[in-house]
């Protein structure tokens, strides 16, 4: 199957990761410069932390990608989780340090947190209810 093929069977997926990696490399490579809201919010610690979290993020869209395209489920979901916590942590950031200027860009991070979570949350439900199935059929 092409690169488009691919892309057709999962594009949220698929963008949730992408922007991740976009955003975690531009605030490895940045620093607190990346975002005026976490600059504000974390007066003084905000270099370190950006760098930090930019790295979380980027290996959370990288390991997610390859578990999506490898089909590999157990390895896409510590990605999510590793996606989660960088959309939750900017959510926060860029509503305290921004306020109402914050407010859509905190939104849309909090919407990809969640969504995140519920794609997680469903991985791991169908996992369950296959290795029930299994223990049955046995």
């Amino acid at each position: 199957m092409g690169w488009r093929g691919l892309l057709s069977w999962n594009p949220f997926g698929t963008m949730i990761a992408v922007a991740a990696i976009i955003l975690g490399a531009l605030g490895m490579i940045i620093g607190d410069g990346v975002s005026q809201g976490m600059t504000n919010s974390l007066a003084g610690h905000a270099n370190v932390i950006a760098h930090l979290w930019g790295a979380m993020f980027t290996v959370g869209g990288l390991v997610n990608l390859y578990g999506l395209y490898a089909r590999r489920l157990v390895i896409e979901v510590p990605g999510l989780y590793l996606i989660t916590g960088g959309y939750a942590f900017y959510c926060l950031t860029v509503i305290t340090g921004l306020r109402t200027h914050g407010l859509a860009a905190g939104t849309i991070s909090g919407a990809l947190t969640i969504g995140c979570l519920l794609k997680a949350h469903a991985i791991m439900n169908r996992a369950r209810d296959v290795a029930q199935e299994g223990r049955e059929a046995a």
